[in-house]
């Protein structure tokens, strides 16, 4: 019988910090994670690797946390995709109210981005 395969986590970010952080959380919770630190590329990114997951940081300069955000909301192949938002602002009500699946304060500590994936039943 094969070992099923690592799940596959898309963390979009430009904050060096943030992606360090999170590709630690990612390998102590036996997740793959492949970064973008473009807004542009998340998108194809996403389908590139059909994640369990994104998870997006909405601190990126000039809103583009939000565009990355509306267009992998707003393609058919990523639509369904559980987006985890990111950020140092509360921003928790109107990205849920957007459709976002759940949004994390940053700074992220450990017990909550496990906690996240259990909620999602993720892990």
């Amino acid at each position: 019988m094969a070992p099923s395969p690592v799940p596959t986590l898309v963390v979009v970010g430009d904050d060096a910090s943030f992606c360090y952080l999170l590709e630690r959380y990612a390998k102590k919770s036996d997740y793959h994670a492949v970064f973008v630190h473009s807004h542009e590329d998340a998108l194809s990114m996403t389908l590139r690797e059909a994640p369990v997951a994104v998870i997006l940081e909405l601190d990126l300069p000039k809103g583009r946390g939000w565009q990355a955000y509306h267009a992998l909301k707003h393609h058919p192949e990523t639509c369904e995709i559980p987006v985890i938002l990111c950020s140092w602002s509360d921003e928790a009500e109107r990205g849920l109210d957007e459709g976002g699946t759940v949004h994390l304060r940053k700074p992220i500590l450990y017990d909550d981005f496990l906690e996240v994936l259990l909620a999602m039943a993720l892990t």
